[in-house]
Order: structure tokens, then sequence, then C-alpha cells
């Protein structure tokens, strides 16, 4: 199935296999086209940092939440008739623009995820592996804080 932007020299191809050819490969928009070699290197480099970023985006995420925890607990540790016990069963209350700031990062995840599952279904093979390489380049970096006793929703892989 091909996807003619008018330019007749170039026109996009969209194959539904797996594949390795780049040739008239189109990225999720008409514009970002790879007609070489130095633009599908340039094109995997820029899927491979889209992948670092949403895990970045992840990271960040859970430092907001930790800070609003830390600065609520702060709060309740000071009083003096809480057990220690009682302070890490204590639901925190957000405030409206807690809220607006962590559905704003959710919904630049939630975006990102979703351009990042157009991008692999190119199924163009160097793409893909752009994809994963970045996301596991991305957690390593900022996945640090993964890895817990309870139901960990963060080691889920999905699009969002």
């Amino acid at each position: 199935m091909d996807h003619g932007d008018g330019n007749n020299k170039f026109r996009c191809s969209m194959k539904m296999l797996f594949n390795w050819d780049y040739t008239n490969l189109c990225i999720v928009f008409s514009w970002w086209k790879v007609s070489g070699v130095p633009l599908l290197l340039f094109s995997c480099l820029m899927v491979g940092l889209i992948g670092v970023f949403y895990e970045f985006l992840k990271f960040l995420s859970r430092k907001y939440d930790d800070k609003i925890y830390e600065s609520c607990y702060r709060q309740i540790s000071n009083n003096e008739e809480e057990s220690p016990s009682n302070l890490e069963n204590r639901v925190v209350r957000l405030t409206r623009s807690q809220q607006l700031i962590r559905s704003f990062i959710y919904a630049i995840q939630a975006f990102i995820s979703f351009f990042i599952m157009l991008i692999f279904m190119t199924y163009n093979g160097y793409l893909m592996i752009s994809v994963i390489t970045g996301a596991g380049i991305g957690f390593f970096f900022f996945g640090k804080k993964t890895v817990s006793n309870k139901e960990d929703e963060d080691r889920v892989v999905n699009c969002h």
C-alpha cells in the first residue's frame, strides 16, 4: 500500500510485514522520509532518543510522586500522636495543582507511548531495534527505583 504525498519522485511505502527495507520509508508523518542510509541512521538515533525520553518521563513522574509523598510524610511525622507504622499506610491527598502536574506528565507519557507504537508498527527492523535500544538505555539510566517488594507497575511493558 503506497501513501503518496503528491511527489512522484518519493512515495511513502507502508509495508504490513516485518522488513529491513528503508527505501521510500516514511516514519509516522509524510514529511519524515528516509531516502538513504544517512537519514536512516539519523532517524534511528531520533527514535532511540524518543525511547530514552519516555523512560525519563516515567522517572520524572516517580520523582514528583516521591516529592509529594515525602512532603506529606514530613508534615505527618511532626505530629507526635502518630505511630511510625501508621505513617507508612496513610493515604496522601493531592492538591489540584499537584494532580494537574501529574496529569500533564501522564498525558505526555501516553502521547509518546502511542507515538512509539506507531513507529514500531512500521514493521521496519531498524526502527524496531531503535525503539527497544532507546527503551533499554533509558531504563538503564532512569529505571533505578523500579525494584520493590510490592507489586510494581513501572516494570510492566505496555503502550502507556
